[in-house]
């Protein structure tokens, strides 16, 4: 742990300007904890809010960088005027990463642009990181070895178990590929989640199939997921779903990855 801490530290001292793309996220939150920590007048953190991010998540993310007096910066993107990225074809990650961080790069200027990215992060299907490559963003996290046990082990020393919680993923992963994305979809899907989580869900997807609302939970709560899910079912349809339905396979990483790679 120790040797990853100061290889990240000999990163940022020696980078010196740096503007991280901050979720809010546990991983984004440790790079930023560490910017300020070692470069506390040359960083910012860069806040992107579209319409493929929770209100929930937003506000997370801004709640933390206030608790913790974070450099922030909120860029506003209207990802649902980009053609490329609603048609939602299997390389939809890839276009959107693509468009936010070419929008990021122009707003670091002569900073470099890093992310969040660890080592697990390589165990799935992820189109993005072909984006991030082309446009030369550093991963100093994953370029020091840090994995998210590393980064949970890390925050806990620094005091701030509270940010240690589960990746979200955008509201664009809840959707069918090739399925075109629309603000109702992601009204839908916010909703819904919202819903599934005041019903006592804490680790789940709500995942758009048209008609359908397919939900996966953690496989830990499936025992108790479908008295949960049946007492909010009606309201679930009332969102526009004609069926509700629950996975018993459990919540599955990327599941709508499944035939991409």
């Amino acid at each position: 742990m120790q040797d990853a801490i100061n290889k990240l530290k000999n990163f940022l001292v020696e980078t010196r300007h740096v503007a991280i793309a901050f979720s809010g996220g546990m991983d984004s939150s440790f790079l930023a904890l560490m910017a300020k920590k070692y470069i506390p007048e040359s960083y910012v953190a860069l806040l992107v809010n579209s319409e493929f991010m929770s209100r929930s998540e937003i506000n997370i993310a801004q709640a933390t960088a206030k608790r913790f007096d974070l450099n922030l910066q909120e860029i506003k993107i209207d990802v649902l005027s980009n053609s490329t990225v609603v048609c939602n074809s299997d390389k939809r990650c890839y276009h959107c990463k693509k468009a936010i961080f070419s929008l990021l790069l122009e707003k670091a200027g002569n900073a470099v642009l890093c992310d969040g990215s660890v080592i697990d992060d390589d165990d799935d299907y992820r189109p993005g990181k072909q984006a991030l490559a082309e446009l030369h963003v550093r991963s100093p996290l994953k370029e020091c070895g840090f994995s998210k046990t590393m980064v949970a082990e890390a925050l806990r020393n620094l005091g701030a178990p509270e940010l240690i919680r589960p990746a979200q993923s955008c509201l664009a992963t809840r959707i069918v590929t090739n399925q075109k994305i629309t603000a109702e979809k992601l009204k839908q899907i916010e909703q819904g989640e919202i819903m599934l989580r005041k019903a006592g869900l804490d680790y789940f997807r709500l995942r758009h199939h048209g008609e359908i609302a397919r939900i996966e939970v953690a496989n830990s709560e499936l025992h108790d997921a479908l008295d949960k899910v049946a007492s909010i079912s009606e309201d679930l349809k009332n969102l526009g779903f004609k069926h509700i339905a629950l996975d018993v396979d459990g919540y599955q990483k990327g599941s709508m990855n499944r035939n991409n790679g």
